[in-house]
């Protein structure tokens, strides 16, 4: 069986012949540049160009040699927009520190300062730094981050200045339908998109919405209906272009737990988000093929019953460590309406910091409790960072390639 069949089955809560497995489909499971290099050479592989296409993250696009050689089952279509106002119009060589060179999008252009960062704004010509990475760092940080403790002013906003996203353009909508049939037609891969619809959370920032969801429930509900509404229309538009094409869109990329609770009152997101994000989620679904996928970090348990059902399909990373969090219990309570697509290996502990043994046992550990009956794909709580040993990476792998129902 091929990776896209594999998938579908997977995705529909059927077993296949092993798990689906994952690297670099989406921004919240991919590998940091430097990982990847060292990846690469570890698997043999000394063609094509590391390309980052995420820099704040610096995320690198994963080549279908290195797909193949971890048995990946789902593909990256390339977004034409990316981080800092930059365009997919071309790639150059850029070297950081170390002399560590990758391909970076052309209209890349930072600054150096004396202590040796790198400062960037938004687009090309940019005139104000808006993130930073020092001189050995591997990511950049954001500058001009309001303190929460100084932004616990409840905002509002009037329902003229919603903003609602009216309808897509015609001539984007060819583009992307011609750019996404070639990549369908050159491989056998499931492919996993970022359409120019989500499933929004507020206005304001998820702390302030939160508060805002408290203290005026009613204004909030009508915000988010609306918005959901506009974003149904949107996606039946974008996949009647490219419905038949795609497995898997991503929707949203929210983190609403912490590391031991829920960012706001569990309550809030199931009377005033869930039911707006099933406008969105019912619209997907009149394609019947093609699954929603959310990202949210942290401790979750009381918001997972929610987000199943506002219709959400795939929920990552599905980070067990957190508070709350049983592996078993969101397998049996959930393993029928929610694919876990993350959890494969605890990446705050055993990835980096574990040895190879200790990889391939908590791996095996996790498949066994979330491989049985489908609805599992295997990629580690959230991207591969920079400290996280080559053969560990290789060990995770191996171990949900060899795994069998």
């Amino acid at each position: 069986m091929n990776s896209r069949e594999r998938v579908r089955k997977i995705l529909n809560f059927e077993e296949a012949d092993r798990p689906a497995i994952d690297l670099g489909a989406t921004r919240m499971t991919g590998t940091v540049a430097w990982t990847y290099e060292a990846l690469k050479r570890a698997l043999g592989i000394d063609e094509g160009q590391t390309r980052v296409f995420d820099l704040f993250q610096m995320l690198a696009e994963v080549e279908e040699p290195v797909l193949d050689a971890l048995g990946c089952d789902f593909a990256m279509v390339p977004a034409d927009t990316m981080n800092y106002g930059l365009t997919r119009n071309g790639w150059k060589e850029f070297t950081f520190w170390g002399d560590q060179t990758f391909h970076v999008p052309a209209g890349f252009h930072p600054q150096s300062t004396e202590d040796g960062s790198l400062l960037v704004g938004e687009g090309p010509e940019w005139t104000e730094a808006v993130a930073r990475m020092p001189e050995g760092g591997r990511y950049f940080d954001a500058l001009h981050v309001a303190n929460l403790t100084d932004t616990f002013e409840v905002p509002h906003m009037d329902e003229k200045q919603w903003a609602l996203p009216g309808p897509l353009d015609a001539d984007f909508l060819e583009r992307e339908r011609v750019k996404i049939k070639a990549l369908y037609e050159s491989t056998s891969r499931a492919l996993v998109v970022t359409p120019p619809f989500s499933l929004p959370g507020g206005y304001g920032g998820l702390y302030q919405w939160g508060m805002k969801m408290a203290l005026d429930p009613v204004h909030c509900e009508q915000y988010m209906l609306a918005q959901c509404e506009a974003n149904a229309s949107r996606a039946r538009q974008y996949l009647s272009a490219v419905g038949k094409y795609v497995d898997v869109l991503v929707l949203s990329g929210a983190d609403y737990g912490t590391q031991d609770r829920e960012v706001f009152r569990p309550s809030l997101f199931g009377d005033i988000i869930a039911p707006a994000w099933k406008l969105v989620c019912d619209a997907v679904h009149e394609f019947p093929d093609v699954k929603v996928w959310i990202h949210s970090c942290g401790s979750i348990p009381d918001l997972i019953g929610y987000i199943a059902d506002a219709g959400v399909d795939c929920l990552n990373p599905v980070q067990w460590g957190a508070a709350g969090m049983d592996r078993h219990w969101m397998k049996e309570t959930y393993g029928d309406r929610l694919v876990f697509w993350g959890g494969g290996i605890n990446t705050q502990n055993t990835f980096p910091f574990g040895t190879e043994a200790d990889v391939r046992r908590e791996a095996q550990e996790c498949l066994e409790i979330f491989a049985p009956g489908g609805g599992c794909v295997v990629n580690p709580i959230h991207n591969i960072q920079a400290d996280v040993p080559i053969e560990n990476i290789v060990a995770l792998y191996e171990t949900a390639r060899a795994y069998r129902y």
